[in-house]
C-alpha cells in the first residue's frame, strides 16, 4: 500500500474494533451490577456495537481496497515495461 497514513488509519481501525470487543459489557451483567437500568445498559451496549461495526468496515475496506489498488498499478506498470521492452 502506497499510502501509509491509510494503511496505518485502517489498522488501527481494525485494533480498536477488537479492543472495543474485548471490553464489551453485557446489558444483563451491567444492570445485575446495580448501577443503571436495563434499558440505558442495553442502549450503552448497541451503541458500542455499533461503533465496534463501524471501527471493523472502515479498515477493513480501507486495507482491501488499497490492496486492490497495489495490485492493479503493479500490473499496469508491469505491462507498460512488457510493452516498452524494459
Amino acid at each position: 500500500m502506497k499510502n501509509n497514513t491509510l494503511a496505518m488509519l485502517a489498522t488501527i481501525s481494525l485494533v480498536m474494533s477488537v479492543a472495543m470487543l474485548i471490553s464489551y459489557i453485557s446489558p444483563q451483567v451491567c444492570a445485575e451490577n446495580g448501577h443503571t437500568d436495563l434499558q440505558t445498559c442495553t442502549q450503552v451496549a448497541n451503541e458500542r456495537l455499533l461503533m465496534i461495526g463501524g471501527f471493523f468496515a472502515f479498515g477493513a475496506i480501507t486495507l482491501i481496497g488499497g490492496a486492490i489498488r497495489a495490485r492493479i498499478r503493479d500490473k499496469r506498470e508491469r505491462l507498460s515495461r512488457i510493452a516498452t521492452g524494459k
